[in-house]
């Protein structure tokens, strides 16, 4: 699951169910539903699926996992951000640009040789 792509919200909502995706953004937990809700850099709200792992509520985090079949984040692995100044806008045009069929192979690793 390390290899999967990266998302913003735009992008997550077209992936079909099952695929895998990275989100990133600040999660809380939400007593009344018992949920974690992930709030993306460009402001949306995502409901989590955690099975057991660990978050810290307002962290920034990457939470990597599958899209569920009610569209929810069905998270396998969350990685802690840096804390400071994280340019939302900034990380949310760098996703788009990593999905843009002309610049999408600047952002994949390279295959070796």
């Amino acid at each position: 699951m390390a290899g999967a792509p990266r998302m913003n919200m735009a992008i997550y909502n077209e992936v079909p169910v099952g695929s895998a995706a990275r989100l990133a953004g600040r999660c809380e937990f939400v007593p009344e539903s018992q949920q974690w809700i992930l709030q993306t850099f460009e402001g949306a709200k995502l409901p989590v699926q955690n099975s057991g792992m660990e978050i810290a509520p307002n962290q920034l985090i990457e939470i990597i996992g599958t899209k569920g079949p009610q569209g929810e984040l069905m998270a396998t692995a969350v990685c802690k951000l840096p804390e400071g100044d994280i340019d939302g806008e900034l990380w949310n045009q760098a996703v788009q640009m990593a999905h843009h069929p002309k610049l999408k192979h600047l952002f994949q690793p390279n295959s070796g040789a």
